[in-house]
């Protein structure tokens, strides 16, 4: 999401400041499908059961991982380390329909022929089993069926400002 678009967001919706006080952590959403495969930075994203695991990602209708995870069965959740702030922000910033975000980034097809990235504090890789209308998002439920964990590193939280300043 552009600075321009933030700050829109705050004068549109005016609870909307409020609400970017609330802490998340910083993921990259990875998905394919047929050829076409996408990465996208978020926030929204939790753990929402432990038997059987399940995490809920939201994701803006428009965008275009919107469309690739609708079409696609599986997803990969990556926990952004502390030091991949950089990453964040390639993934965040343009549209996968006019770059390919992960030219010059450590990766490889993985979890189900879905884009993997090398180095991240932990990695999900989850089956899609719901989709939920949420306003101008969907949130998207996945059960993990496989997972990395990096306990030497830690876990990012959003800074709106390093993201947004």
């Amino acid at each position: 999401m552009s600075k321009d678009a933030v700050e829109e967001a705050r004068v549109l919706f005016p609870h909307q400041k409020a609400a970017e006080t609330m802490r998340y952590g910083v993921y990259i959403v990875t998905s394919r499908s047929g050829d076409n495969k996408n990465g996208l930075t978020i926030a929204w994203a939790t753990q929402v059961s432990m038997n059987p695991t399940l995490v809920s990602i939201a994701i803006s209708k428009p965008w275009y991982s919107h469309e690739l995870l609708g079409d696609s069965e599986y997803f990969v959740v990556h926990v952004l380390a502390e030091d991949q702030v950089d990453i964040g922000k390639n993934f965040g910033y343009v549209s996968g329909r006019t770059k390919d975000k992960f030219e010059g980034m450590d990766w490889e097809l993985g979890f189900m022929g879905v884009p993997v990235l090398k180095g991240c504090r932990a990695v999900l890789g989850c089956k899609k089993i719901n989709e939920v209308d949420a306003g101008d998002h969907t949130v998207f439920i996945g059960e993990v069926e496989y997972s990395e964990l990096d306990d030497s590193k830690t876990s990012q939280v959003l800074d709106p400002k390093t993201y947004f300043p």
